[in-house]
């Protein structure tokens, strides 16, 4: 397969990355079947990651933007100019592992539209970052069987390109876009199948004050995209506002038995918990927050 022709379009979002995004594009180089992918990096940093980009990973494509792109806006401008007949996405704070290519191509093979890989810690020297890990993605541990899932981190996913071509992009201007757009095409009948054997190594938080603040942020994108997807009316949002200290329980009792359930590091969920709750509770409190707040 040449350069010219490539079967995997694999998508990177970065924002202010400089730190990370070497070990993502290095790791990426590595891959066994890296002669069958793209590599389009959507950039709009102001610290020169797109410079850095450019120096260092020439072989890369770079779309540079002079204002702050969400998650979403970044993917669709990549999806917009890929070539590959798959779409596969990571962030800029990942390291793929080795056989990642290889593995999301012969997934693909067995008739799957979209195709979900497991997420494992990549600082694990870190006891925030281990509280940050099973915070956001204690239910895509690299172990268990292969699954569906309902939803999938946009950290490790891969479409057939056709998805988009049939059921539209993700939506703009907000965060939580890839799960507004896996909850559209389930009502489609689409599936994701989770394979473990797909592995990124993502790169989390190591700061508590950084990592609880994110956690309330991204509890209020979510409520607010729940809001303006499914249309809450003020009643409804009022409800799941003052259910939070349910919304608190349900979400910590889903974790513990996700960790469990699917514990890839037994001992580092046991000492990580006191973190892991108080990550689940500024959620909460942001997803309370984004309620009262409604879409806007």
């Amino acid at each position: 397969m040449s350069a010219a022709e490539p079967v995997v379009s694999v998508i990177i979002a970065s924002h202010n990355a400089v730190t990370t995004i070497g070990d993502t594009l290095e790791s990426l180089e590595r891959q066994t079947a890296r002669r069958q992918c793209e590599i389009i990096v959507v950039d709009s940093s102001t610290d020169g990651t797109g410079a850095f980009v450019k120096e260092h990973f020439p072989g890369t494509r770079l779309l540079e933007f002079s204002s702050r792109k969400f998650c979403g806006d970044a993917r669709n401008a990549g999806i917009r100019v890929a070539r590959g007949r798959i779409i596969a996405m990571t962030d800029a704070d990942c390291r793929v592992g080795a056989s990642w290519l290889e593995n999301i191509i012969r997934a693909h093979q067995d008739s799957q539209s979209v195709v979900g890989g497991a997420i494992a810690c990549g600082n694990p020297e870190s006891y925030v970052g281990w509280g940050a890990y099973f915070t956001e993605f204690s239910q895509w541990q690299s172990s268990g069987p292969p699954r569906f899932v309902a939803d999938m981190a946009g950290a490790n996913i891969s479409y057939q390109k056709g998805v988009f071509e049939a059921h539209g992009t993700f939506i703009e201007g907000m965060y939580c876009s890839d799960t507004e757009f896996h909850w559209r095409i389930a009502k489609e009948g689409l599936r994701i199948r989770f394979d473990p054997s797909i592995v990124v190594f993502h790169r989390n938080l190591d700061r508590l004050g950084r990592f609880l603040r994110h956690e309330f942020s991204h509890g209020m994108s979510f409520a607010g995209m729940r809001c303006r997807a499914r249309a809450f009316s003020f009643g409804r949002r009022a409800v799941y506002a003052l259910l939070s200290p349910f919304i608190f329980l349900k979400l910590l009792g889903c974790n513990v038995v996700r960790g469990i359930r699917f514990g890839a590091y037994p001992a580092s969920y046991v000492k990580a918990l006191p973190v892991t709750a108080l990550g689940i509770l500024c959620w909460t409190a942001g997803e309370a927050a984004g309620y009262a707040r409604g879409s806007n």
